[in-house]
């Protein structure tokens, strides 16, 4: 059976995303091999604090991946990337779940320099609602706040466009929390990709997401499907 790659979002940790959320249990469980990675720019490695450093976020994971072909879970930040990977590199994806992710893969980070200043500076009564959910949520045991706010500040990229979605030749499914809202721009990226279904989990919101058993059960039951 492949391996399973999971990647976390922008300010967590493989810890608190997959370990104690009950991720790699239920993994283990099912008879699966799981990697969770750290993004670029977190944990407690030597990290960048230059923007310019994460020029190629989904690059930098190269040396992490596992060898051959591998499915993959990916939440917010990390369901990007993944769909990044899955259009340089169809032959090594077998099948996605993505989850916290939407038509907003196709436009800039709204809230990336709003989140970037709060993280030098602390919050301010002018910043964002949804800067003040992701300060309550990063994780500042895990990661520098300075690295976090250079890769929230780095080029734009991954960058998608309808036609490189069609790349992805993998089965993709797509978990969202109905209090995200995300689910509310649209459905230009499920539109856009060859094989995919939708799962949307009541009462759920973008944090909270993570830590969902019922992400986790529809997860499993995915990848049950091609455990080859």
């Amino acid at each position: 059976m492949n391996p399973i790659v999971l990647l976390h979002g922008c300010g967590g940790s493989r810890e608190s995303t997959f370990v104690a959320s009950g991720w790699l249990s239920a993994l283990s469980k099912a008879g699966r091999t799981a990697v969770a990675i750290d993004l670029p720019g977190h944990g407690t490695r030597s990290v960048s604090r230059d923007p310019a450093s994460y020029a190629d976020l989904t690059g930098l994971l190269t040396d992490d991946l596992p060898p051959g072909s591998f499915d993959a879970i990916g939440y917010s930040l990390g369901a990007k990337l993944l769909l990044e990977l899955a259009i340089r590199a169809p032959e090594r994806i077998g099948r996605l779940v993505l989850a916290g992710i939407g038509d907003n893969v196709f436009a800039p980070e709204s809230i990336a320099e709003a989140a970037a200043r709060a993280l030098e500076h602390g919050p301010t009564p002018e910043t964002p609602p949804p800067v003040v959910a992701f300060l309550q949520t990063w994780e500042s045991g895990h990661n520098d706040p300075l690295a976090i706010a250079a890769v929230l500040r780095r080029p734009p990229n991954p960058t998608f466009t309808a036609a490189r979605l069609k790349r992805i030749a993998a089965p993709v499914l797509i978990v969202n929390g109905d209090l995200d809202p995300v689910i509310r721009l649209g459905n230009r990226l499920a539109s856009s990709l060859a094989d995919v279904r939708c799962v949307t989990l009541p009462g759920v919101d973008h944090f909270a997401l993570p830590a969902q058993p019922a992400f986790i059960g529809h997860a499993l039951d995915f990848l049950k499907e091609s455990a080859t």
